[in-house]
């Protein structure tokens, strides 16, 4: 239905603001905690709903008015929300997520910096939530994984309100 929803919503229809209409954040969020519900593995499952929801946002027509960057954020958001909320590995969530926007920014071609800063975004989003060591680990291990990644984390994180208890 999810699908259904972008593609028949695209420009054909006559309707040219899809993305800006669909609450991205909150889509992923549950379409991530229902697959959480239904896999063994909720990090995997987060990163699995992330490269759907993009690679159906970013399919055609279907892509709308929306910059990718917002729609890749948002989808982030979504769900490293879900992971936080169902107390799941922030970390492996965080790589496995990252993953899936490289593989659909390549499958879809787009800019593959923009993605990863847009996914980078959407991580640092969550310090609102999360306890500075935590979003420490997480970025220890972007850097681990993505070189040079870590400081952009970092320079995103600058801009987001410390989490408070």
């Amino acid at each position: 239905m999810f699908v259904f929803y972008l593609v028949a919503s695209g420009p054909a229809s006559g309707y040219n603001h899809v993305m800006d209409e669909l609450r991205i954040v909150q889509l992923t969020k549950e379409m991530v905690a229902e697959e959480l519900r239904l896999l063994g593995d909720p990090c995997a499952a987060a990163a699995s709903v992330v490269r759907k929801t993009l690679m159906a946002a970013f399919q055609g027509a279907a892509a709308g008015d929306t910059l990718p960057a917002r729609v890749i954020e948002d989808a982030v958001k979504g769900a490293m929300t879900a992971l936080l909320l169902a107390d799941h590995s922030m970390t492996r969530g965080s790589i496995l997520v990252l993953e899936a926007v490289m593989d659909t920014a390549a499958k879809r071609d787009l800019d593959p910096t923009d993605s990863m800063r847009a996914a980078l975004k959407g991580l640092a989003d969550l310090r609102r939530f999360v306890d500075p060591a935590r979003m420490d680990e997480i970025r220890l291990e972007i850097e681990a994984h993505y070189m040079g990644a870590g400081e952009a984390f970092m320079e995103f994180l600058r801009g987001v309100p410390v989490y408070k208890r």
